[in-house]
């Protein structure tokens, strides 16, 4: 008795076949996409108002201080 040798398999390997995609992803609608920078609008809203709320109070004092030191220097 006889063996036949063992046959290599090639070193190029067949195409695999592609899995078949769920059914809900087949649907036509796609995903709405993110806003760009990521972040809702409250949030900017937020942020634009802490901001500018922040400025004004800062430029506030500065005025003041300002007018302080005018009135201290115009006292006879």
């Amino acid at each position: 008795m006889t063996r036949s040798a063992a046959r290599r398999s090639s070193a190029v390997q067949a195409e695999k076949s592609v899995l078949p995609m769920p059914s809900g992803a087949n649907s036509s609608k796609a995903p709405e996409p993110l806003p760009a920078s990521g972040v809702q609008w409250y949030w900017r809203l937020f942020l634009f108002l802490w901001a500018t709320s922040f400025a004004f109070m800062l430029l506030y004092e500065w005025l003041a201080g300002i007018v302080k030191a005018l009135r201290g220097h115009s006292a006879p």
